[in-house]
């Protein structure tokens, strides 16, 4: 357990101004089983209108309109986190867990991610349905169905240790519209690659997964990962640094995949040039 204080920014410089904002944030960490959120202060500009609610997934939102026009628009979020304070998230939404383990454009698999994945069908024979000997080779088969909540877990350890030892992290090679397979085709991408990556890859065994945005201590931006629901339980993986998420990780959203969490989207009127800066902090505050 760690008590961490936490800063997110994200600024928005345009030139020249705009008018006719409308915008969407997911900014805001939430209080769960796993970590308690405190002192937590939000700041925006400009911010005529706002209202907040929860997506579908859960997440907290913040919907906003400014009709002036303005040249720099900015998110500040700060607060401290009691973090670890459980192994796993109850899959609460019980009804949502079954569209987690379908596939999305960014995690569909091509040739790279299936040959990649043939390396882990020995692994996965011992969870394999009974009896079920007609089903064609993967995608579409669901595999873990009789596996103990741990085994299945194991599981999905297996398959990050295999895309550790089998991926470099390297910056400036893919972008936020890179899908899995086509980091998976490259070799090397960073956070986000590794996330889709994996989620393909459980995906492909029907293990119900989803992406996770946040924040991690020592990064200079948000964070991604992985949870994979098993037993009732979600558990949470970091493929980038290839270790269980305990209580270094502050969780801000969860989806199906990178699209899900985007933590700002927005439209307005104008042509303009938009210049983006985002930056994270994350201390311990007892070390």
């Amino acid at each position: 357990m760690k008590d961490l204080l936490f800063e997110y920014d994200m600024h928005l410089d345009f030139a020249p101004p705009v008018e006719e904002h409308r915008f969407t944030l997911k900014c805001i960490p939430l209080t769960d089983e796993r970590q308690l959120i405190n002192r937590l202060d939000v700041e925006i500009y400009p911010k005529e209108f706002l209202s907040t609610d929860k997506d579908s997934f859960g997440n907290y939102s913040i919907y906003g309109y400014t009709k002036g026009q303005h040249d720099r628009f900015f998110a500040r979020v700060r607060g401290q986190a009691r973090t670890g304070l459980a192994p796993y998230l109850t899959a609460k939404e019980e009804h949502q867990v079954g569209l987690f383990k379908y596939q999305t454009d960014y995690t569909r698999p091509g040739p790279a991610i299936l040959k990649f994945a043939e390396q882990f069908e020995s692994a996965a024979e011992k969870y394999r349905k009974s009896g079920d000997e007609n089903q064609t080779r993967f995608p579409e088969r669901e595999i873990i169905s009789t596996g103990s909540a741990t085994a299945i877990f194991d599981f999905a350890i297996t398959l990050m240790h295999g895309l550790y030892e089998n991926f470099s992290y390297v910056q400036g090679v893919t972008d936020v519209r890179t899908t899995a397979e086509e980091a998976m085709a490259l070799g090397k991408g960073v956070c986000q690659d590794y996330s889709h990556i994996l989620l393909s890859l459980c995906r492909i065994w029907k293990i119900p997964c989803r992406y996770v945005v946040g924040m991690l201590i020592g990064e200079g931006l948000s964070h991604a990962w992985v949870e994979v629901c098993s037993g009732g339980r979600w558990y949470a993986l970091d493929p980038t640094n290839n270790l269980i998420v305990d209580d270094q990780h502050i969780k801000i959203s969860a989806g199906r995949d990178y699209h899900d969490c985007i933590v700002s989207q927005g439209v307005f009127v104008g042509r303009t040039t938009q210049t983006q800066t985002v930056a994270v902090r994350v201390k311990e505050m007892n070390p």
